[in-house]
């Protein structure tokens, strides 16, 4: 039997209506705030968080997902070795209990962006332009 459960892959909803990216700096280390490793409960001489998951669904939910350094008998510059030897990485999912998610990304994250597009147009390049005056569009019209 293949221990193996399902692949880690891109962000989804039921119906993906937006689909998008999000990237993240890891915080800052300050005295007296807690880091990811501990909101999460995980030893960190033991696992390195490789991804992290927020949902709202109802309640706000977040997993961490880690590789268990230990089990495998690797160091943290072997993590990438190990995934080119077995073809992927192992990882073991840390549900944080009771997220408040305000408080996860202000310790875990320094910053935080998150960018959603329609899914229709999300391969198409969406250019940003100036806002123009309802007036400018109706005269644009008019002379069209």
């Amino acid at each position: 039997m293949d221990p193996r459960g399902p692949v880690l892959g891109p962000a989804n909803t039921r119906f993906n209506d937006y689909v998008g990216t999000v990237a993240a700096d890891d915080a800052e280390a300050v005295k007296d705030q807690p880091s990811l490793y501990e909101i999460a409960g995980i030893d960190r001489d033991r696992y390195t968080i490789l991804a992290v998951d927020l949902r709202v669904d109802g309640p706000v939910t977040a997993t961490v997902y880690a590789i268990d350094r230990v089990e495998h008998g690797i160091a943290h510059a072997e993590i990438a070795d190990l995934s080119e030897s077995r073809g992927d990485i192992p990882v073991v999912p840390f549900d944080i209990p009771e997220v408040n998610v305000e408080d996860l990304i202000r310790h875990a994250f320094r910053r935080i962006s998150v960018r959603l597009v329609t899914q229709h147009f999300r391969d198409h390049a969406l250019v940003v332009i100036e806002p123009r005056a309802i007036e400018d569009v109706d005269a644009q019209a008019w002379n069209s």
